[in-house]
Parts: C-alpha cells; sequence; structure tokens
C-alpha cells in the first residue's frame, strides 16, 4: 500500500488542478470580501464573515473536490484500474485514494483560506474579536488561532463533502458526478439537518456553532469527530463499490 500511496499523493499534490484549486481559493475569498475591505477593518472579522456566506460555502465545496475527486473515474475508465489493482489490492486502492483525496481537499482549501487571511492582514490588521460564539475567549485572546480554528472546522467541512463525491463517483463513473455531487449533496444534506438538534446540525457544525455550552475544545473534538465519521463511512461505502466494480458486479 506504501508505493501507491505516495504515488496517488504525488499524483494529487503535483497536480496543476492541486495549484489551481489554491489559487481560486484565495481569489474567491477576495471576491466574496472585497466590500469590507478598508481602513480599521479586522481581518478575523473578515473571515468570519465570509464563511458564513451561502454561496461562498458552496464554491469551497466545489474547490475541494477539484485535485483529486475524479481520480477513481479517470482510472476506471481508462482501465488503468486494473493494473493498480493487480500491483495492491481493492482495499489498499481505495483507501489511497479516500486518504489522498481527504488530505488534498483540506489542504487546498486551507492553503488558500490561510494565506488569504495573511495577505489582507497587511492592509487589515488582526485584532482581538468579539463573537458570540462558544469560542469567544479564543477570538479574545488569540485571535490569529481564532482564525485557523474556524478555517480548519471550514476546510474539514468542505473535504467532508469531497469524500462523498468521490463515494458516488464509484457509483456512477462520470467526472461530472464526481464534481457535482459534492455541491448538490451538501446543500440537500445540510437543509435536511436544519431542524435537528445542534449536535446534529450539519450547518451549525459548518460554521463552528455552540454544541456544548461553555466548552470550546470539547466542540472543537466533537466537530471534528462528526466530520471524520461521515467521512470514514463514505470511505468504506466507496471500498465497497470499487471491490464491486472491479468483479464486475455492478453495470
Amino acid at each position: 500500500m506504501k508505493s501507491l500511496f505516495i504515488s496517488s499523493l504525488k499524483r494529487a499534490f503535483m497536480s496543476k488542478w492541486y495549484i489551481a484549486s489554491i489559487i481560486a481559493t484565495v481569489i474567491m475569498c477576495y471576491v466574496s470580501s472585497r466590500e469590507y475591505i478598508s481602513d480599521g477593518t479586522n481581518s478575523v472579522y473578515i473571515i468570519d464573515l465570509m464563511i458564513h456566506l451561502g454561496m461562498f460555502k458552496k464554491v469551497m465545496v466545489f474547490f475541494a473536490a477539484i485535485p483529486f475527486v475524479t481520480v477513481y473515474c479517470q482510472d476506471y475508465n481508462s482501465g488503468y484500474i486494473k493494473s493498480l489493482i493487480v500491483r495492491s489490492s481493492e482495499r489498499n486502492y481505495a483507501w489511497s485514494n479516500v486518504i489522498v483525496c481527504a488530505l488534498s481537499g483540506f489542504t487546498a482549501v486551507f492553503a488558500g483560506m490561510v494565506a488569504y487571511f495573511f495577505i489582507v492582514s497587511f492592509f487589515c490588521p488582526p485584532q482581538a474579536y468579539e463573537t458570540a460564539g462558544v469560542y469567544s475567549d479564543v477570538a479574545l485572546n488569540s485571535p490569529i488561532l481564532y482564525v485557523l480554528l474556524i478555517v480548519g472546522v471550514f476546510s474539514l467541512y468542505a473535504t467532508m463533502w469531497t469524500i462523498v463525491g468521490l463515494t458516488l463517483s464509484s457509483v456512477l463513473p462520470d467526472n461530472y458526478v464526481a464534481l457535482g455531487s459534492p455541491l448538490i449533496f451538501g446543500y440537500i444534506l445540510e437543509e435536511m439537518t436544519l431542524g435537528l438538534p445542534s449536535y446534529l446540525n450539519l450547518y451549525n457544525l459548518s460554521h463552528s456553532f455552540a454544541v456544548f455550552d461553555k466548552s470550546p475544545l470539547l466542540n472543537c473534538f466533537y466537530t471534528i469527530g462528526v466530520f471524520i465519521l461521515i467521512m470514514a463511512i463514505s470511505g468504506c461505502a466507496f471500498s465497497h463499490f470499487v471491490k464491486r466494480r472491479s468483479r464486475n458486479e455492478m453495470v
């Protein structure tokens, strides 16, 4: 599995699409927040506000998918998957793709948003920020840590839907399905959970809203745990469908 994993890492992180995803993220951040950039504006506030924009969230889910989500479609439709599975195994192939897809999607969005934060901080220096959320103490005492925290949670949220898209691409091996399904399913399932308790509400979790009062650390671990659990379940489903397709059990 090690050689396959390293090969997949190179395939993702040395791709022009990975670089394009980071650059596109920076550009989208600017487009979404340029009207708020002015003298005296807090860069921490800009990032916080930007994350809560509905269209921004949807586009970020798409950008997270760009680097690697179509890899299974490419391998399957070209027949290259056969040689990969012979050299490794169906399980190793599937989980290498899941892990690399998650890493590339997360780091592309996270790096792009953090890079934009530091760029805009030259014009709008970060300051202690009073927020109504559970992380208010973090924002007041360490605004940069607060930004890294909410951007990290948001990036993981976008990555979660990327893994769902990878899974659906093993059911319907089509590039458009792989790229479009994270956006569509992210929107549908988020809407479906709006009426659920806060600990099951994907909208609240994606914005780092409080699940457990007065416990920022517990909130952070819980939110990350939910997103990783959904990715793990999607990864198991992906592995299952990869095995079925490689054994000609699906048309």
